[in-house]
């Protein structure tokens, strides 16, 4: 992949993520921010998934906008779901769902049941990526809360 076609991806999250910034009415000030977090969730995505693969990939980057929304919450008193779910928007497997549900409609159910567990198993390892970062970063914090203020 040369560089113009990761810039476009970028570009490309980053607008995306913004006109979802638009959809769920969060405040303007919180736009830049969270849609920031869908080009990092997309570039985590990209190293990942060029190292081990896809599933692995979509784990990674997943776990990249919790832990962005996470922080970007604590930072901007606003709830973590609004950058994790903002974050996670370039990940979702679309794409892959459109074929599998065009390929079952057409005919070709084999294909239509290969890209249908593809979408399934990506979609698992993206839920798997935020529940994880998001139990173990609440689990970090409750004990640097506890610890900050037993002293």
């Amino acid at each position: 992949m040369n560089n113009l076609t990761v810039w476009i991806q970028f570009i490309t999250a980053l607008a995306g993520c913004l006109g979802f910034c638009i959809v769920f009415h969060v405040r303007r000030s919180q736009w830049i921010a969270a849609s920031a977090g869908g080009v990092l969730s997309w570039a985590v995505y990209l190293a990942a998934a060029g190292a081990s693969g896809d599933y692995a990939g979509a784990f990674a980057g997943a776990c990249a906008a919790a832990l962005y929304g996470e922080i970007m919450a604590h930072c901007g008193h606003a709830p973590s779901t609004i950058f994790t779910v903002i974050a996670s928007i370039p990940l979702v497997p679309g794409a892959s769902l459109y074929r599998s549900a065009d390929s079952l409609m057409n005919g070709n159910p084999a294909q239509g049941r290969q890209l249908g567990i593809y979408t399934l198993l990506f979609a698992a390892c993206m839920s798997a990526g935020i529940v994880v970062t998001t139990l173990v970063f609440r689990a970090v914090s409750k004990q640097v809360y506890a610890r900050k203020h037993r002293q």
